[in-house]
């Protein structure tokens, strides 16, 4: 395996990573959090061209956040919100926040917040998730997801907040650790950081059904984890050298798929958009796969997901058919990094090892359905394409 040499412009962006200490500290509504003010919504991955003619699927998150929100009594209300440019939609990176898939994040919505205790005023958030069924990130019309908002928002916002203040800060990289022993990727797979989290939360959660909620949902670990490391990769990015590579933000809006590098952390670079690859539920066999959609990439660029496969023998089986030959020695020599709290992982996906390797990095991504109602089509993996590499270091 040929390990990428760090850089002189990646090496202090890289120890500005290793210093991140990801906490969850809180839960806070959008509105109070970032200042998100009304008739605006965020959604995943670089921003769109024409943000009234967003792909289906955030179009139809969208729609129920309006009608969540009361801006809109039906649909075609929503819709002509959105259309009009009356209702803004924002790139939720732009405001620090990683959303997954679909998720379209309003004021009313209910964040993770992370950030690091040695530096507060540096922070990250994600949307809170709320258990198994029906999800706003999963980019459909379902109407059972507006109770299910309306209960995140309410009965599972005040539990946490008041386990949080009984708990005190939560370190993620401990429960990162114990899902990675667990045979967890920490993208397609969660299953163990989540219990070792929740084994940390129940002494302080008071209400049976929250509790129950973190028992049946073994994805609850993802979006802070998403947060986590974006408040890591952004740490490179601060203060980087020009000249540095990393790749800081590997996202999809479901019509493009962006990266952001270190060395112009404000810059997206983008082109059109494949859909993610792999086993589909039993009913979409027929369903078109939308292109990428989501910012959770964040987390294969950081050096988990589709790169933590090794570690974890139930998503490397499910994605077998899908993952390219060699991968596992492959896909390392694209990460020059080495994390002292993940001696077992390489870390900080490098845009110039890409395109000097003219290797593909991988991404562990669901797939949601690109009508904007089917919904969840299945667990993906994403093939990042080269040139999107190469045009990034071009343009930075």
């Amino acid at each position: 395996m040929n390990i990428p040499v760090t850089t002189d412009a990646n090496h202090p962006a890289l120890e500005r990573l290793y210093a991140v200490r990801p906490h969850w500290q809180r839960v806070a509504r959008a509105r109070d959090a970032l200042g998100l003010p009304d008739f605006t919504l965020l959604h995943a991955g670089p921003p769109y061209a024409d943000p009234c003619d967003p792909a289906a699927p955030v179009l139809s998150s969208a729609v129920l956040c309006c009608l969540y929100e009361n801006w809109a009594t039906t649909e075609a209300q929503a819709e002509q919100l959105i259309a009009s440019g009356q209702v803004r939609l924002v790139a939720a990176q732009s405001f620090g926040v990683v959303t997954p898939l679909a998720a379209v994040i309003s004021p009313s919505t209910t964040l993770v917040e992370v950030a690091d205790p040695q530096a507060p005023s540096r922070r990250a958030w994600s949307l809170l998730g709320s258990g198994t069924g029906a999800q706003i990130r999963f980019g459909s019309r379902n109407p059972a997801v507006l109770p299910r908002l309306a209960w995140r928002d309410t009965l599972l916002a005040s539990a946490l907040t008041a386990a949080l203040e009984r708990s005190g800060p939560i370190d993620l990289f401990t429960h990162a650790a114990a899902g990675l022993a667990g045979g967890d990727d920490l993208h397609a797979r969660t299953t163990a950081a989540t219990a070792s989290l929740r084994a940390q939360l129940s002494p302080h959660i008071a209400e049976l059904p929250v509790d129950a909620m973190l028992a049946d949902t073994p994805l609850f670990f993802l979006t802070l984890w998403m947060a986590a490391c974006h408040l890591m990769m952004s740490a490179a990015a601060d203060g980087a050298d020009p000249a540095a590579s990393l790749v800081i933000a590997l996202a999809g809006n479901g019509r493009d798929v962006g990266v952001r590098v270190a060395g112009d952390p404000h810059a997206w670079t983008t082109q059109p958009a494949a859909a993610p690859a792999g086993p589909r539920l039993a009913h979409t066999a027929d369903a078109i796969a939308a292109p990428l959609t989501g910012d959770s990439g964040v987390i294969d660029a950081a050096g988990f997901g589709a790169h933590a496969f090794a570690l974890a023998p139930e998503p490397a089986h499910a994605f077998a058919t899908w993952l390219p030959a060699g991968w596992q020695d492959a896909q390392p020599t694209l990460f020059p990094g080495a994390h002292p709290a993940f001696p077992m992982l390489r870390c900080a996906l490098d845009a110039a090892a890409v395109a000097d390797r003219s290797l593909a990095p991988l991404a562990a991504i669901a797939m949601i359905g690109a009508d904007g109602r089917t919904g969840l089509v299945g667990r993906g993996v994403y093939a990042a394409p080269v040139a999107l590499f190469e045009a990034a270091l071009r343009n930075h």
